[in-house]
């Protein structure tokens, strides 16, 4: 009898994780390991780089900008979103040290600023699909690629009621717009839903949270589940969403040990493998 209850336990856990997009060789995997990827596969890289340095902890000061550059360079990707930059001549200074040939957009509005970079592939702002300073959508196209549609996310830190708006119209956007692009949902969503961590760090609304990320999973997969926290201390804030069925999560997770300075968020990567059709 209690073989036949593990067995179901067992087959139960197997449809979960294959339902979110995951195979069993993901449990329990922790952080995000670089290694060689095909050059089909798409690499895209949220990081809120706040704390690096300058004025308010939000600039990203010229002494520290070298190594923000090198680590997004040894990742090579082909999206990167940032959170928490001071102004576009950073970002573009960003752009220089990284090289190659990088498209580069920037949000208006607000004490701090969104970013997205991609290299290798069309990258063009959707504004109209913007419905605030906290929010960045754009659209990305590689040559032999299926098209991407990608909001860039920083939810409020202080009020999950507003995280749970924020979150929500993001979510509603991206389900009725762009039809045939692969859908993104990324970046700082201040969510921490573990249920072991502490609760009194920012609100105590954490039943929103768990709402705001339970209507997240209905229509994406959470590509960094059970890989670690991103933020300190020790909290899984940032996060990659995609649509469930169309992609192939190679790894992906928290890159430990890049940050710097005064900074509390680790960038967070995943290596994604698109289904290019029938």
């Amino acid at each position: 009898m209690r073989e036949k209850i593990l067995e179901i336990v067992f087959i139960a856990l197997a449809l979960v994780f294959a339902a979110g997009g995951y195979g069993m060789h993901r449990l329990g995997a922790v952080g995000f390991h670089l290694a060689p990827r095909q050059p089909d596969d798409l690499r895209i890289v949220s990081w809120n780089v706040g704390g690096a340095g300058g004025y308010g902890g939000r600039s990203l000061k010229n002494e520290f900008l070298p190594h923000i550059a090198a680590v997004l360079k040894e990742l090579n990707a082909d999206l990167i979103l940032l959170q928490e930059v001071a102004s576009p001549h950073q970002v573009q200074r960003l752009s220089r040290k990284l090289g190659g040939r990088w498209e580069v957009i920037v949000s208006t509005g607000g004490s701090s600023l969104l970013a997205v970079l991609g290299q290798r592939g069309r990258l063009q702002s959707q504004t109209r699909l913007t419905q605030s300073f906290r929010s960045q959508a754009a659209s990305y196209q590689s040559p032999g690629m299926p098209p991407v549609l990608v909001i860039n996310l920083h939810a409020s830190p202080y009020s999950a009621k507003e995280r749970n708006a924020q979150i929500g119209r993001a979510t509603d956007v991206l389900m009725s717009h762009n039809s045939g692009h692969l859908k993104i949902l990324a970046g700082d969503l201040n969510l921490d839903v573990d249920i072991d961590k502490r609760r009194d760090l920012f609100t105590d609304d954490e039943y929103l949270d768990v709402e705001t990320y339970n209507y997240l999973v209905q229509h994406f997969s959470d590509v960094t589940q059970n890989t670690g926290s991103t933020a300190e201390p020790d909290r899984r804030l940032d996060y990659i969403f995609l649509e469930a069925g169309q992609v192939k999560v190679i790894r992906a997770g928290p890159w430990k040990g890049r940050r710097v300075a005064d900074m509390d968020h680790d960038p967070v990567v995943a290596d994604l493998q698109i289904k290019k059709g029938p």
